[in-house]
């Protein structure tokens, strides 16, 4: 593995994804500042459901990434490939009608229609350029697939702008502004791959046949990548239907804080994988470890970050107060959920352990839906469910990293009990002390935690001034 190359395309993917940040940072603080809270909630519901259309690929998009993972443009099999596309495409406009003459027979009011057919639509274009940005990204080209997101970024910034500017507080025309910029990106990722069509199609029975095997290599990782979006998502389907669109539309405008910044953090393993798919074992037996303490002594500093955020927050959204409330509980998901993102499901993919990956997500995913259905029905606590899923996720992080240093050898790190009484120490003076003596008091921690582990730190620093 070349670490400048992986940083170089590392800084690319961080740059596509920091102007999507800042254009998720416009989208949470301007949309629901005209919207309201129940169109807002709406708009939430529309985004949320969106984040499930990768389902409906049956994981083909993630059986040719991990079959074609590591081969270059010249090697990778340009008429399979394409293929497969059209089979992928055919299935899910089929899929997508279904849902169309569902929702317009289901005699739910006109939002929520409206919502369920606008996904369909979505689910059939997205799943397109994700398909292509998958094929990208396993022949090591990630840099395009990272200009295809500031594209679908830039092409969402032009109609946001107008609608903020008529100040338009419907949110069906921002649904459509939303459909129109993942066009404008399967537009920009087809382009990229424009001489596949030209090594032709293969026909029918021989591309289903090879799409199915893909779907079941990839399906494994498809379905873990869902059941770790439903960790938290069983907690929001709860709320929605227990305390309705308003209470949804709070805890979803806390959760949308924090997928920008786990989206963010995503982009590292997007670029990692096909580099470490082409790397010796201790190559990759390094990685993990260095990747592992970094992240461990890095990721904590999300803590004292909240108190500056939340202060400017409320006093651009104060309706959102309720939003601030939620926050506090649902911040350690970006130190654990990030943390098994770049860390452990990278190293899952390239050890090819799809199967534990998924074993994993779905015992998580029962655990939260536990918590939060104990939370929700039986005490009827928002707080105690959030925490449930919360819960569920750290200790999925907590599992996956002492299961990978087994798999690779690789020492266990004594930082990961540190990580739990930061989380803790953060909630419990967050909620007992003043905002400023909550700050102080946490950052005294923090840097009482780099001392303690001074010596780990110096060499990190040592490596990456290395590198």
């Amino acid at each position: 593995m070349n670490p400048r190359f992986v940083l170089k395309n590392m800084s690319i993917a961080f740059l596509a994804q920091g102007i999507s940040l800042l254009m998720g940072v416009i989208q949470s603080l301007l949309i629901p500042k005209l919207l309201g809270v129940e169109q807002y909630g709406y708009w939430q519901l529309f985004i949320f459901y969106t984040g499930y259309v990768g389902f409906f690929h049956l994981g083909l998009n993630d059986g040719v990434y991990l079959l074609n993972g590591g081969k270059s443009r010249n090697e990778i099999d340009k008429k399979l490939i394409f293929s497969e596309f059209i089979v992928s495409i055919a299935f899910q406009s089929i899929v997508a009608a279904a849902v169309i003459v569902f929702a317009c027979l289901s005699g739910f009011g006109f939002a929520r229609v409206f919502v369920l057919v606008c996904t369909a639509v979505y689910m059939v274009v997205q799943n397109a350029a994700s398909y292509v940005m998958y094929v990208l990204q396993a022949m090591n080209e990630t840099k395009l697939s990272s200009y295809s997101t500031i594209v679908e970024r830039g092409a969402f910034l032009g109609p946001l702008v107008i609608l903020l500017v008529t100040r338009t507080r419907a949110f069906e025309p921002y649904v459509f502004a939303y459909i129109f910029s993942s066009v404008i990106q399967l537009l920009y990722c087809f382009y990229q791959v424009r001489e596949f069509p030209n090594a032709g199609f293969q026909g029918w029975r021989t591309s289903i046949g090879e799409g199915v095997e893909s779907v079941r290599v990839g399906s494994k990782l498809m379905i873990a990548n869902i059941a770790s979006s439903l960790i938290v998502g069983v907690c929001r389907f709860a709320i929605d239907g227990k305390w309705g669109i308003k209470i949804f539309g709070q805890l979803s405008f806390a959760l949308s804080l924090l997928t920008l910044y786990t989206a963010f953090i995503s982009q590292a393993s997007m670029v990692l994988f096909p580099s470490l798919k082409q790397s010796r074992d201790s190559e990759i037996k390094a990685f993990f470890k260095h990747a592992r303490d970094t992240l461990s002594l890095v990721f904590p500093i999300v803590y004292a970050l909240y108190f500056p955020i939340v202060w400017l927050l409320l006093l651009w959204l104060p309706q959102y107060a309720k939003s601030m409330s939620f926050f506090v509980f649902i911040l350690p998901i970006c130190v654990f959920d990030s943390k098994m993102d770049i860390t452990c499901t990278t190293m899952f993919k390239v050890m090819r352990k799809e199967s534990m990956l998924l074993r994993v997500n779905i015992l998580t995913v029962i655990g939260s839906a536990a918590g939060v259905f104990f939370g929700t029905y039986i005490l009827q606590s928002v707080y105690f469910s959030i925490c449930a899923a919360v819960v569920a996720i750290i200790c999925r992080s907590l599992y996956s990293e002492r299961y990978m240093s087994k798999l690779l050898d690789v020492s266990d790190s004594s930082m990961a009990l540190a990580e739990i009484i930061l989380t803790l120490l953060f909630i419990v003076l967050t909620e007992t002390l003043s905002s400023g003596w909550a700050f102080f008091t946490y950052c005294l921690a923090y840097c009482l935690y780099l001392y303690l582990y001074r010596s780990r730190l110096g060499e990190i620093v040592h490596l990456l001034k290395r590198i």
